[in-house]
């Protein structure tokens, strides 16, 4: 009798010691949007895109969300690689530490949107507004930008080597100390940029404007300036009148 209660408490205790602690993890799109098992730590995300909606630590996949409301939102450390966000308006949204890799953010609005941290490599930003957005210390190996606003923007000190910022608006950005080398800035307007100790070297700024743009202290070693409007100041590529 002794020998059984024993029994009967040990196996008492072991459940009470190992209780279930997962849960699913979901985002609504244009449907839900399921995801692996997860522990408790990241959010459930079972709403639907709408404004200041708190994805923060959320995981997704398949993530296809079109033509919705997402201002103020909080994406803060959300994983949703390959995702689609088109024509959504995140502005002034939270995407601090947001993993994107390979998303396509085309037409999208993020003016005034925080992407500090944030992992955009591969990512699309085709004719998205990024006016008066922070990208700062921003992983954007192989995005492309091409008709891009950045107007008022802060890419201080970002990595946009080798990277497709066409016919793109930068005026009045802060891109003190950030690398465009051997990148494809044609027909784009930098009026008014703060390209302070930028590399420039051997970047393609045919049909460019520079007018009013600080260049003090920038590499601009074989930049191509054919056609370009080179009112700028601070460096020897730039010309008065």
């Amino acid at each position: 009798m002794k020998i059984i209660y024993m029994v009967l408490l040990l196996t008492f205790s072991v459940i009470l010691i190992f209780p279930t602690s997962t849960a699913n993890i979901f985002a609504q799109g244009e449907g839900s949007i399921p995801t692996h098992k997860t522990t408790a730590k990241f959010n459930t995300c079972f709403t639907t895109p709408s404004p200041k909606v708190n994805w923060s630590n959320c995981k997704t996949i398949f993530t296809d969300i079109h033509f919705a409301d997402m201002t103020g939102a909080n994406l803060s450390k959300m994983v949703a690689k390959k995702a689609i966000f088109y024509n959504v308006n995140l502005s002034g949204a939270n995407l601090q530490n947001v993993v994107l890799t390979g998303a396509n953010l085309a037409y999208s609005n993020l003016s005034g949107a925080d992407l500090r941290g944030a992992n955009l490599r591969y990512v699309d930003f085709y004719h998205t507004n990024l006016s008066g957005a922070d990208l700062r210390g921003a992983d954007i190996t192989g995005a492309r930008f091409p008709g891009v606003n950045f107007t008022n923007a802060n890419i201080a000190g970002v990595n946009l080597s080798h990277t497709n910022v066409s016919v793109a608006n930068l005026q009045n950005a802060n891109l003190y100390g950030t690398d465009l080398s051997q990148s494809d800035l044609r027909g784009s307007d930098f009026s008014g940029a703060n390209l302070g100790s930028a590399t420039l070297q051997n970047s393609d700024l045919t049909g460019s404007i520079l007018a009013g743009t600080n260049l003090k202290g920038a590499n601009t070693i074989g930049v191509d300036t054919t056609g370009a409007d080179i009112r700028c100041i601070g460096n020897s590529i730039c010309r008065s009148g």
